[in-house]
Order: structure tokens, then sequence, then C-alpha cells
């Protein structure tokens, strides 16, 4: 079968070269331990940055987006964000950006996603997600992961993660970011338009029909849960807050995240569910995703419904109609962060 036009993990090393050509300025770490992956910390034990973490988000799309650092307007207050925009939406981000492995590691599991769920979909290794669903037949002689936690993977578990994409391990790229670093708090609030998508999967919709899509979203600083205690913010100990800062950077999609999607449908098609999508018609509204975490116990069993952003705006090209549902507020994400910080004992005196 003939390559694609576009082949995502070509595309997504493309971007990882990027990185590894400019590691000290973005302040990240590789290595290639014989027979085994290539290993690329962008932020668990070496500082990292939010620009590595634009790149990082551009690498989970395959190449099909541009993430950059951009002011997101609150309520007439200007906060730090990201802007993502993304081609061929659904297979960059439901294809790619979803994270849609999860792969073991000493003492739990991370979450992978990227391109290389493509090449394992078919595999039966837990990886594709709604990449299954996906009209696409991905062969790459290369494939990027990345995972969103603290460790690799063990070398045994590299191995079956390479067999699943049919690729010597020394063909695989890992990008490791937690979600309480830099890095990995931009690509999370790069995730925007991935959450008003997956959404409206859920909902029934044809996102096939979605032509290209944007997004903004505000950056939430990255917090400790011990900060105010008088421990030294150390940045390579490895004692950050992961659960703390996945439930500010998801709430603050939820309260803040903003998408604008270009398609091509009836109008009637994309107006019977629009108004389901942001979060202010989840039965979650107002309770911050830290609560959810908590009573569900683990990311993978929250419902999928419950991940929303604060507004979508559709421009439907084939009938001229522009469709708006939901807010952003200043006050809701104020209102999920204090509850967060309240929970996690968080304290600035």
């Amino acid at each position: 079968m003939p390559k694609r036009e576009h082949c995502l993990n070509e595309s997504a090393r493309a971007i990882v070269g990027r990185i590894l050509a400019s590691r000290g300025y973005l302040g990240v770490h590789a290595m290639s331990p014989p027979g085994c992956a290539n290993l690329v910390d962008m932020g668990a034990w070496c500082p990292g940055s939010a620009e590595a973490g634009l790149l990082l988000a551009e690498a989970c799309l395959g190449g099909l987006g541009r993430a950059e650092l951009a002011w997101v307007s609150l309520d007439g207050v200007r906060l730090p964000g990201v802007r993502v925009e993304v081609q061929m939406p659904a297979l960059a981000c439901l294809g790619s950006q979803y994270a849609g492995w999860t792969i073991p590691v000493e003492g739990g599991v991370v979450m992978g996603s990227g391109p290389a769920q493509l090449l394992a979909a078919d595999a039966g290794a837990g990886a594709g997600g709604p990449a299954r669903l996906l009209d696409h037949a991905e062969e790459a002689d290369v494939g990027v992961l990345v995972l969103e936690g603290r460790q690799f993977p063990s070398q045994e578990t590299i191995s079956r993660i390479a067999s699943a994409c049919n690729l010597p391990p020394s063909s695989l790229w890992l990008l490791l970011a937690p979600a309480a670093s830099r890095a990995g708090l931009v690509q999370i609030a790069a995730r925007v338009v991935e959450v008003a998508l997956h959404k409206l999967l859920h909902l029934g919709y044809d996102v096939s029909q979605v032509e290209s899509a944007s997004g903004v979203c505000a950056l939430v600083p990255l917090v400790r849960g011990d900060i105010g205690n008088g421990v030294r913010d150390d940045v390579c100990d490895g004692t950050r807050d992961d659960r703390l800062a996945m439930g500010l950077a998801n709430d603050a999609i939820a309260a803040a995240g903003q998408c604008q999607l270009t398609l091509r449908d009836r109008d009637r098609e994309i107006d019977s569910v629009l108004g389901r999508v942001p979060w202010s018609s989840s039965p979650s509204f107002g309770t911050p995703f830290l609560h959810l975490l908590d009573s569900c116990g683990r990311f993978g069993d929250i419902d999928p419904l419950m991940f929303s952003p604060a507004q979508i705006v559709v421009t439907n090209v084939a009938t001229g109609g522009v469709l708006q549902a939901g807010e952003p507020s200043l006050a809701m994400l104020q209102m999920c962060f204090k509850k967060c910080f309240e929970t996690m004992g968080v304290h600035s005196s």
C-alpha cells in the first residue's frame, strides 16, 4: 500500500529533530541507550520550558498543527495562554494527540499520545482509542510517542511498544513530560481542540466534517502542592504535584478553553449537538477536575463526556452559518482553582 501524502510519524520525527537541535535552549535531555528506544526528557528530571511544550504539542499532533504562546482575555483580564491551529483535526487530534495508550511503568502507568498510536491501532496493544475509527493507514519507519509521566517504561515494555508499532526499538522516540512541568502544562493546554472534537465524537457527531480548527486556553502556573510550606522549589527533585497540575490544567480548558471549528455540513446536524459540548451543559459543571479524579480514582475512569471546553464556535462553510455555545468565565476558573488549592492544602503564606 502506498504511503499517504502526510505521514504523521515522519512529521513528528522532524519536530523531534528541532527539539534535539535546540536541546540546551529548551532545557531538555536526550539519550539513546544501546538496543533501546530514543528517550527525550522534556521536564521530568530537567528544567524543560514553555517553548519545549509548544514543540511537544506539535509532535503530539503529528505535524498537523501549530502551537504558540498567546494572551487570553477573560472578562477583561489578560492571562498567558496557548493558541493552537489544526489542519485535518479528526486525524490530528483524535488519531494522534488523544492519549489512548495506557503504558505500565514502575509503580503505576503513564498515558501515551502521539502518532505512534496510529501504527499500533490494530495491534491489540491497548493503543488507538478513536484512531481505530479513522480512515487512515499510517506507514512509517519511525514512531513518536509522547508520555505524560515522570518515568520511562522498562526496556521490556519499550520492546513491546516497538513490536506493536512493527518497528525496532531504535526507531522509536519516546518524549516524557509530567503534568507538573513547564512543557507538560503547555501541551495539556494545547489539547483544547482535541477536547471539543472528542466531546462531539461521543455525542455522535461525524467529526470528519470538520475541516480545520483553532483554539486558545489559559496557561496555568506551575504550582507544587507543598508551596508555602518552606520546601525549596528544586527544578529536578521530581516532587512536584502532577495531580494538582493535571487538575488545574483541565479546569482551565473547561472554564476558559475556547474553540473555533470550520466544517462543511447541514446546520441542523451540528446544531443538534452543539449545545451539549460546553462544560456549562455537563453534569460536572462547577466541579473541579481534581474532585472528579478523586472520585474516580484514575484518569482513565472519568466519563469522557465530562471533558469539555468552555466555548465552541462553528463556522459552516456549506451554509454560511455561524453557531456558538458556551462562554469562558474567569469567575468559574478562579472558583475551580480555589477549590483545588483547598483540596491539596496549598497556601501562599
